[in-house]
Order: C-alpha cells, then structure tokens, then sequence
C-alpha cells in the first residue's frame, strides 16, 4: 500500500480492500506462525491460542472422525481425540477403518483410507470476537504481526473466508464487529 500527500487517500496496487468512503481503522495484531501464506482480504479471527489465523465459520459444525464413513471434498472433521486442529477433506472418497495419526504441521496431508485430509488451523476461529480483515498478503512463516481491518467498510467481492468468497451470513458477521461489505 502507498500513501499519497492528499490526506485520508490510499492508493493500492493490488486488490481494492478498503473501500475509501469511510475511513478504516486498521491496528497490528499478532497472528499465529504457522507457515501459511494468508491473502489480503481474508478473513481473520483469534484462535484458541490468542493469535489471529484465518477465519472458519463452518468449524462450530465440523463433526469427529468416524470409521469407514463416505467423505466428500471440502468436510471439515475433528480428530475422536482433540489435538486441537482441525482437518479438510481434499480428496473424498471413503475414511479407513483406523484413524490416522493426524499431522499437526500446518497444511500437512494424511490419507486415510482413500480420503486424503489436509491439517487446516487450530480449533476456536469460528467466532469473529476480536477479528476483522487482514489488508496486507502476510508469510507467516516469517512474519508475526499483520495489518488488521477493526472498523470500517471493505469491498465485499474482494473478501475471502477460508479460501471462498464471503457469504452472506460472513457479511452479516463482519457487520456485527463493525466492519461493513459493499
């Protein structure tokens, strides 16, 4: 992002985030390095562990692993025995009739059966308490603290939410935090 000398004004050569009709705040928040590369406008929540990682609304639904169930891409399960990250099906098919040993690196993968899983956060970013929009691409395999969106108004086809474009209920979510979509 560059500033330019008119006051208020931003200039980004990437993506639109920001919308300028409305003045942004935007603080430093300390975000979990786990290695992952996290995209402007995605967005962001404070997992169990304090720090931000990306935003999963659809955790508080993921079910628990289970023995030779059908599983389809795109699943989110939790280990029977929490180690207190999740996983999402990247191939579907069936589950194994053992549990796998689940991998704790971020985006790690496991096949399990003919289901391959892909380690995907840590549990508890399923609620926007304390989050808001990352406004900067941040590497978190080198980078600690991020630029964080906590009031203001985005551009809402520019919004990502675990890798998809924002829903209508990640809208109204935003909006509950003080963050408007247009």
């Amino acid at each position: 992002m560059t500033h330019n000398a008119v006051l208020g004004t931003q200039q980004f050569s990437d993506i639109q985030i920001i919308d300028r009709t409305h003045p942004a705040i935007i603080r430093s928040a300390a975000f979990r390095q786990d290695g992952r590369l996290l995209s402007r406008g995605l967005v962001v929540a404070k997992d169990s562990n304090g720090q931000l990682a990306a935003y999963e609304p659809d955790l508080a639904t993921a079910g628990t692993w289970a023995a030779t169930t059908a599983v389809t891409a795109g699943t989110l399960k939790k280990p029977t025995a929490s180690n207190d990250h999740y996983y999402r099906c990247k191939t579907g098919g069936t589950t194994g009739s053992t549990q796998p040993t689940w991998p704790t690196t971020a985006q790690a993968t496991v096949t399990d059966g003919t289901v391959v899983w892909e380690e995907a956060g840590l549990l508890g970013v399923d609620s926007l308490a304390g989050g808001g929009v990352l406004t900067e691409v941040m590497n978190t395999a080198v980078e600690s603290v991020g630029p964080v969106m906590r009031h203001g108004t985005v551009v809402a086809e520019n919004l990502s939410v675990a890798g998809e474009s924002a829903a209508a209920s990640d809208i109204a979510a935003l909006e509950a935090i003080g963050i408007y979509a247009i």
